[in-house]
């Protein structure tokens, strides 16, 4: 008996060794599997990304090229066109205190209204010009705008930040603002807009606040319907396209508050401080 279980015990080792082998071969493939397949999948979501980031891109640099084109069309055609308009309008001869002449006068302040109006927005359109005054001022210059409607209070606290960002980032940031500052307009029936621009040695911040309806950010954000938002995902999609973060704190009946933190071109920041000091 003794004899038969010493012949009959190799043979179960050794099964049970192999069996164990075979069970730990499984269970390495399975996991190699796997994490190869996280790693495809991983990889494919960066060239998504990527692929996402330079669409954008693209599609910014084709924008500001009709930006400027718009631009350059309404000072060179629209603009003069409408300026020969009101000079003529002075020429009329008409008595002063005639009907005709108050309605000449009108409709003369009216055209340069419209005058003024189309110079401010191609102004706003011509990328040039963003570099030229840079983005506290073109921030500034937008709010003034919102002011002469009548229809807003604005503030707007800035730090310097010349040299902070390189050409093609203040160009976004400022698309980012005209885009937050456009929603506030056409859905959050606000009286107020408070702006503020400040950095520090690692990041830009820059905070728009309205005391607007608000809405349900959860509910918007998880419509199915893409259409409803779309401003505000456009602002997240161009905040990362430059590296930035973006938050947004809204409720409704209270507000909404928005925040975009951009990395400091670390280049530039020498630069920058040495002409704080001067």
């Amino acid at each position: 008996m003794q004899s038969d279980f010493q012949e009959i015990f190799p043979v179960v080792f050794t099964s049970i060794f192999l069996l164990v082998l075979l069970v730990g071969f499984i269970i390495i493939m399975l996991i190699l599997n796997q994490k190869g397949r996280l790693a495809q999948a991983q990889e494919l979501r960066l060239l998504k990304e990527r692929y996402e980031q330079e669409l954008l891109r693209s599609q910014l640099e084709i924008q500001e090229n009709v930006f400027g084109h718009l631009s350059q069309e309404i000072h060179d055609n629209i603009g003069q066109s409408l300026t020969f308009v009101a000079l003529s309008l002075l020429t009329v001869p008409v008595e002063n205190n005639s009907e005709a002449h108050e309605y000449i006068e009108e409709s003369r302040k009216a055209l340069q209204k419209a005058i003024t109006e189309l110079r401010d927005l191609s102004r706003s359109l011509h990328t040039d010009r963003i570099t030229e005054v840079g983005l506290g001022q073109s921030i500034n210059f937008e709010l003034e705008r919102l002011r002469r409607t009548n229809l807003y209070e604005t503030s707007f606290n800035f730090a310097d930040i010349r040299n902070l960002l390189d050409h093609q980032t203040e160009i976004i940031v400022f698309r980012i603002v005209q885009e937050m500052l456009n929603n506030i307009v056409k859905h959050a029936k606000a009286t107020k807009v408070d702006v503020r621009l400040s950095h520090n040695t690692e990041f830009i911040d820059l905070e728009i606040t309205d005391n607007g309806i608000g809405f349900d950010q959860e509910a918007l954000f998880a419509d199915s319907n893409q259409h409803k938002g779309l401003g505000l995902r456009n602002i997240r999609k161009r905040a990362s396209l430059i590296g930035g973060t973006f938050q947004i704190n809204s409720a409704k009946n209270s507000g909404t508050a928005i925040r975009i933190t951009i990395p400091v071109n670390k280049q530039s920041f020498h630069e920058h401080n040495q002409e704080s000091e001067i």
